[in-house]
């Protein structure tokens, strides 16, 4: 009877440790997922390769293009926004304003937009990419299937 537990005991204990072993080789492939996620929501445009590894070069290409178009459609957009918050302001006299200035000014602004954009912005970007990858894939389920119904009318009419 000794004997059993001692041998139960080391069965349980070699169990936990074989589970132990299997959660923490787990864990550190999450962890490792989680890294790669990181790196490619925070600097997509530098990435040369899909995370999931499913799309093509043309198709990285052009989802590159996409989230480029996007960051410069919010990049503009921040700039009008941002244009339009600072006419509300008083002009100051006390330093004259020059159109040299206005010009500096509008230019520092606008880089500064580009940059607010590229680090992530209010979001605009993410969600017009988004929405557009979504009507990509919708058209490429609708033209194979538009291609699937006109070879199975192919087949019928044969």
């Amino acid at each position: 009877m000794h004997i059993e537990n001692i041998n139960s005991s080391w069965v349980l204990a070699q169990q936990a440790k074989d589970q132990g072993t299997k959660a923490v080789q787990e864990a550190e492939g999450f962890a490792d997922e989680l890294k790669r996620a990181r790196e490619y929501v925070a600097h997509p445009h530098k990435q040369a390769t899909d995370p999931t590894g499913k799309l093509t070069p043309e198709e990285l290409a052009y989802d590159k293009k996409l989230r480029e178009a996007c960051q410069g459609f919010e990049a503009m957009f921040l700039n009008m926004m941002y244009r339009e918050m600072r006419s509300t302001v008083p002009e100051n006299s006390l330093f004259g304003d020059s159109n040299a200035d206005k010009i500096l000014q509008d230019m520092r602004d606008t880089e500064m937009v580009n940059q607010m954009a590229k680090a992530g912005g209010v979001g605009l970007a993410d969600v017009l990419y988004k929405q557009l990858t979504m009507e990509d894939k919708a058209k490429a389920d609708m033209s194979a299937r538009a291609a699937d119904m006109s070879r199975e009318e192919k087949v019928v009419r044969t």
